[in-house]
């Protein structure tokens, strides 16, 4: 009896240090490259799925006027089935004069009031990218890709037609997954959500535990990886796909990307420098 009162308490104790959705999780990361001449900070904001942090989206917002963004990047599944889609204009309402840019996720392709959901965010100032490019500056340039399930994925052809410069080109593109397409795409950093940080992690650890099918330990949960000097930023996001798989030690996370221009290298490779 004794044993399994301590097994049951110690359960209960790893449940409660972990599930921890009243923090939130800062992440700033600086990338070095000699492809720009000034400064930009880029804030991800991924996989909201129509919840709330804090009064007014206030976790999310304090960060914001903290750190002072640039542009605010949303990969995909700010909204979801059967949720209160206000809660989404919420916090779009809170980020008045901001620079803001977004393409779909999976479970919003879902929706059939999605046209109409990204026809209000166009008007509230959000740069709907479906499969589209908008210049942020005569540096970057920003392409959103839509997402498109699982099983169909997204093609070079399609990123290719929409290139409009020879701009340093960000990509936001919802899946991680599709890493052996980003690989053979001539951008320099790609913007993903989809895995939650892989739901429950290890503790201690920033392993991931579980992929958004329940595939077990996906490869991309969160942070930089180079695709064969390609950059792909992956955000562990704020929420989950589904309320009832709560996140347990992985926190809700708001991300922050400092671009800065590289001196020049006197060696003329033309290396990435990455500090993180």
């Amino acid at each position: 009896m004794n044993f399994w009162l301590i097994l049951l308490g110690a359960l209960a104790l790893f449940l409660l240090c972990g599930f921890q959705y009243h923090k939130t999780d800062i992440t700033k990361i600086t990338l070095k490259t000699d492809r720009i001449t000034k400064p930009v900070r880029i804030c991800v904001l991924a996989d909201l799925h129509c919840r709330r942090f804090g009064e007014k989206q206030s976790r999310i917002t304090k960060a914001v006027e903290e750190y002072d963004p640039d542009m605010i990047l949303f990969p995909g599944d700010l909204f979801d089935v059967d949720r209160d889609h206000e809660i989404v204009f919420e916090l779009i309402d809170q980020l008045p004069g901001r620079w803001m840019a977004y393409a779909s996720g999976n479970h919003e392709i879902r929706l059939p009031e999605i046209s109409e959901l990204r026809k209000r965010m166009e008007a509230e100032g959000v740069h709907v990218l479906e499969d589209a490019g908008i210049e942020f500056s005569d540096e970057i340039e920003v392409i959103g890709l839509t997402d498109r399930h699982r099983n169909v994925g997204i093609s070079k052809e399609v990123y290719d037609r929409q290139k409009q410069t020879d701009h340093y080109h960000i990509l936001i593109s919802h899946r991680p997954d599709y890493e052996y397409v980003y690989r053979t795409l001539d951008c320099d950093l790609i913007i993903c959500g989809h895995n939650h940080g892989g739901q429950w992690r290890i503790p201690f650890t920033h392993i991931g535990m579980f992929g958004p099918h329940r595939t077990l330990f996906p490869k991309y949960t969160e942070g930089l990886h180079d695709l064969d000097g390609r950059l792909m930023f992956v955000s562990r996001g704020l929420a989950s796909g589904d309320p009832r798989f709560f996140r347990l030690y992985n926190n809700p996370e708001v991300a922050f990307i400092d671009l800065v221009p590289k001196e020049k290298d006197p060696s003329g490779d033309g290396s990435k420098e990455v500090d993180f």
